[in-house]
């Protein structure tokens, strides 16, 4: 797994032109993308949904683009989420958000699971978070057990139960 996850981690860097980092660039690289997205996703809904889609899908320790597709068409459709922001925001938001995850996977984790349980209170919201956090497991067309061990963090964070999803 720590093999495929520097995989990914090489891949997203180098998308987004970040080669030879020291671990300590690439931690103050992770919290500078984490204020930024703080900063620019202000709708609790949309950072959360974003959060969740975001923790699935860097389970695997790569960041598939089919997965990054997905996520790109479930925005779209949720033009009320990313009207202030807009949707090529978004996807380079998720871009950095992801590789932020990989760069310092316990602190990403920690702070993606804050902004979950921050909707935890209303039930609707809860359901699009759960909804998105599916979408990303199936996303690459298999089911990982580190995404539904994930899937069973991010549910426990809203106090809410993880659905079977039956092999998709």
């Amino acid at each position: 797994m720590y093999v495929r996850r520097f995989r990914g981690y090489i891949a997203i860097t180098e998308f987004m032109g970040k080669k030879n980092m020291s671990h300590e660039e690439e931690v103050a690289y992770a919290i500078a993308s984490w204020q930024r997205f703080d900063s620019q996703v202000t709708d609790d809904l949309a950072r959360a949904v974003i959060s969740a889609f975001i923790l699935v899908a860097v389970a695997d320790g790569d960041l598939a683009q089919s997965e990054i597709d997905k996520f790109i068409l479930m925005m779209g459709a949720q033009e009320d989420l990313v009207a202030p922001i807009g949707i090529d925001r978004i996807r380079l938001l998720f871009r950095d958000i992801g590789s932020a995850i990989m760069s310092d996977p316990i602190a990403g984790r920690e702070h993606a699971l804050e902004l979950i349980a921050a909707v935890k209170s209303n039930a609707s919201y809860c359901e699009l978070v759960r909804s998105a956090a599916e979408i990303a497991v199936i996303a690459d067309n298999r089911e990982l057990a580190s995404e539904q061990a994930v899937m069973g963090v991010i549910c426990s964070a809203m106090d809410i139960e993880v659905r079977d999803l039956g092999g998709h």
